[in-house]
């Protein structure tokens, strides 16, 4: 099932036919006052992670339309991460860039990118890169960003990634070093 832009507040009305059905399946999630709910279709990887044995692995940026971000109030719940799109906030007022994007790595949301596609110059611009406070820079996350950002700038037609600036500040230089290896 696809819900495009579904308002996030899903009732017992809609839900019950999907439950009677055995095709949404009914979890408890530590911390939640309501049920968490998996299609059927995953009801393995949900025994895996039950047993300890599901491990995130991948990195990705988020779009602002995915709907585990434009749903706030669940992103601050699962991943305790505040998150707004700033492009209608009058540049002055903004706290993280024009476009920002969240930056998932393995189940984690450690950071956010601001990032600018000059498709013209092959050049994908990353404006700023921000790591999440207690977030370390190990050498699995480097690579993993570094890849990451490879594969967006080539999906954007702009294979060429310049970083402009990082916090912490140590992480330009050494992002640089890793785009570097990848090139």
């Amino acid at each position: 099932m696809v819900y495009h832009r579904l308002k996030p507040r899903v009732g017992a009305a809609e839900l019950a036919p999907l439950l009677a059905t055995g095709e949404l399946l009914p979890v408890t999630v530590q911390g939640w006052t309501a049920p968490g709910y998996v299609h059927r279709d995953h009801a393995g990887l949900l025994e895996q992670a039950l047993g300890g044995r599901l491990r995130a692995t991948h990195t990705a940026l988020l779009s602002p339309f995915d709907p585990l971000v434009w749903d706030r109030a669940r992103l601050r719940a699962m991943f305790d991460f505040d998150y707004s799109l700033e492009c209608y906030t009058p540049a002055a007022r903004r706290r993280y860039g024009y476009f920002v994007l969240p930056i998932l790595h393995c189940g984690q949301l450690v950071g956010r990118l601001d990032a600018k596609a000059h498709r013209g110059d092959g050049v994908f611009e990353v404006k700023s890169i921000e790591l999440e406070p207690g977030v370390a820079i190990t050498p699995r996350l480097l690579a993993a960003l570094a890849q990451t950002l490879v594969d967006t700038a080539r999906w954007h037609g702009a294979p060429q990634v310049r970083v402009v600036r990082s916090r912490p500040a140590g992480l330009t230089r050494l992002l640089r070093a890793e785009l570097h290896l990848l090139a």
